[in-house]
């Protein structure tokens, strides 16, 4: 930070008889070093230039296979089998202004902007790290969660898209390093042509003591790696562990109790007759919450078309999860399991913000049967595959011809009078997530 202070102040200072500050443009590199040092994962997914607003990948969904043949049995040739996936480039911004800033001012006031500038990157490497882990759009087939068309899909969403029941594992407890074992081979030891591509874990700093406590109990120390930068990560087998603030639920909720209501005249309720219940979960910018209160309602399916429910909106949350049981479960977590996950908020014509969602109709969608909420002491861990072709990767669209690729972001000056300085940071990106079944995500695993 004290670097990143001292070169903007420099690029902000008069420097030149005629009293001319260094050009704008010249504070990108600036910010984006900024950026890498607040957020490491920007620096660990590595970067793609796409190739238009939609971009596509291809992706290997089956393997071509062998057997026992005969020496004289006539080929039978075969080839892999192949899906496109496609991912839409989306606009991520935050504004800044310095009130009384003058370009002819004192050199305070320049501190002034060096410490807003500071603080719109640190906005966007949050939004960076929540997109890549939670972000949902509506871009799904195979789940067809309602998401938010303003927002791109991280690894959770593609991961349940993929394969949910197999790499999605409910840990509901104190993690052990069995928990990790099983996340890796489901992904990396699953299979051979990804075996050596990069692998990171991600999980709290609470979280990385007790695996590193657990490591020495049986190795006696913690193996560490040091990557370009001079962060260093301790490692499981080899495995780099990150740390982030976005993977454990908060100590109060902010997620809302929610009503349940049947509803409709027609009939037609996809599930069974019986009693259901629901929770809602907030995803907010630091990851999902400990569900709200509960509530049930009885469906008779000759009679009923959904189950309608309602609450107070969380202002913070970004995303909402919604969780029903099976007719007639206990009202325990473990029964809960995910039906959609929905956008929080709504927009006007132009993109801005209009209200905050509270509401949601439930048309019978089957749950997913190994993701269940979150207690106050729960947390998650992703371990995510790092590649180009594989893993994941985050195509940027670079809005100028002859931009450099690894321009994350982009410093624009707006408004510049005698008492104010605007600017904005902007960039235009997704992330690509060919396999999701690649990636796991352990869910409900504590520290304690």
């Amino acid at each position: 930070m004290s670097k990143f202070k001292s070169a903007l102040n420099k690029a902000l200072t008069a420097s030149s008889a005629s009293g001319t500050a260094l050009i704008p443009e010249d504070l990108e590199p600036l910010i984006r070093a900024n950026l890498l040092e607040l957020s490491p994962l920007a620096r660990m997914v590595p970067t793609i230039n796409a190739d238009g607003n939609i971009h596509r990948v291809v992706r290997r969904t089956a393997n071509i296979g062998g057997w026992f043949e005969g020496e004289m049995t006539p080929a039978a040739y075969s080839q892999s089998t192949y899906g496109r996936r496609s991912v839409e480039m989306k606009i991520l911004r935050t504004h800044g202004q310095a009130s009384d800033f003058m370009v002819s001012a004192s050199r305070s006031f320049t501190d002034v902007l060096v410490d807003e500038i500071d603080s719109a990157t640190e906005g966007m490497a949050d939004l960076f790290e929540f997109a890549t882990l939670w972000g949902m759009s509506d871009d799904l087939s195979t789940r067809a969660f309602t998401g938010d068309g303003y927002q791109y899909t991280g690894v959770y969403g593609w991961v349940l898209e993929d394969a949910y029941d197999s790499t999605v594992l409910d840990v509901d407890g104190t993690i052990a390093l069995s928990d990790l074992d099983n996340a890796l081979d489901v992904t990396v030891n699953k299979y051979r042509n990804i075996r050596d591509m990069q692998y990171m874990f991600l999980m709290s700093p609470q979280m990385r003591s007790k695996v590193g406590g657990l490591q020495t109990l049986i190795r006696r120390e913690v193996p560490q790696l040091e990557f370009e930068g001079g962060f260093v990560m301790d490692t499981y087998r080899g495995v780099p562990i990150m740390d982030s603030g976005f993977v454990r639920a908060a100590g109060t909720t902010t997620s809302p109790a929610v009503t349940a209501a049947v509803a409709g005249t027609g009939g037609g309720f996809a599930l069974g007759d019986g009693l259901y219940r629901y929770k809602i979960a907030s995803i907010t910018m630091y990851g999902e919450q400990v569900a709200g209160t509960a509530d049930s309602d009885t469906v008779t399916t000759a009679t009923h078309d959904t189950v309608d429910l309602t609450w107070t909106a969380d202002a913070t949350a970004k995303l909402y999860a919604v969780y029903r049981t099976e007719a007639g479960d206990a009202d325990a977590d473990a029964n809960y399991d995910l039906i959609d996950i929905i956008a929080a908020k709504t927009y006007n014509a132009d993109g801005s913000v209009n209200t905050n969602v509270a509401s949601y109709s439930d048309t019978g969608l089957t749950g997913l049967s190994t993701v269940h909420p979150m207690a106050a002491s729960d947390e998650t861990i992703f371990l995510i595959g790092l590649g180009q072709q594989q893993g994941v990767s985050r195509p940027v669209l670079n809005p100028e011809l002859g931009e450099p690729m690894d321009a994350l972001l982009k410093y624009v000056p707006l408004v510049e009078t005698t008492d104010s300085h605007q600017f904005r940071l902007k960039t235009y990106h997704a992330l690509q997530v060919p396999w999701g079944q690649l990636h796991a995500v352990l869910r409900r695993a504590t520290a304690s």
